[in-house]
């Protein structure tokens, strides 16, 4: 079975945040071969927002990059978390400020991983955080 498909036989639905080009197709075809399911690939914060208010029914988990343009990541994920119930967010990201992280964290942010990202470590904790309850 690939790590992509739900226990109901349907893909996991993912959307994407990330300004850099090469590292949401980098995301996006190792995700893919697993079976995921890209909604979505934001460059902006506010098309991350804005595609999150689109379809936020169907998505299973969120990546977010922090350095974001217009609005950032830390930004849009407080705009997130306002609209109601948080998806399963993972932050992938060059941000490796400890306070930063630990904020995201203790409130509502699944995981987070540090650029630069392997292939492994980015299913290990996909896996991890899809299984994991989000805090309300």
């Amino acid at each position: 079975m690939q790590a992509g498909i739900g226990p109901t036989g349907r893909p996991y639905q993912i959307l994407i945040a990330e300004n850099s080009k090469f590292q949401s197709k980098q995301l996006q075809q190792i995700l893919e071969s697993e079976g995921f399911k890209i909604i979505g690939i934001a460059e902006t914060g506010k098309e991350l927002l804005k595609m999150y208010k689109e379809n936020r029914q169907q998505i299973d988990l969120v990546t977010i990059e922090i350095f974001l343009p217009e609005v950032d990541g830390f930004a849009a994920f407080w705009d997130m978390k306002e609209m109601g119930v948080l998806p399963r967010i993972l932050f992938i990201s060059e941000e490796n400020t400890p306070s930063v992280i630990k904020a995201l964290l203790e409130n509502g942010a699944m995981d987070y991983i540090v650029k630069p990202i392997k292939r492994e470590k980015i299913l290990e904790k996909i896996k991890e955080t899809l299984i994991k309850i989000p805090k309300v």
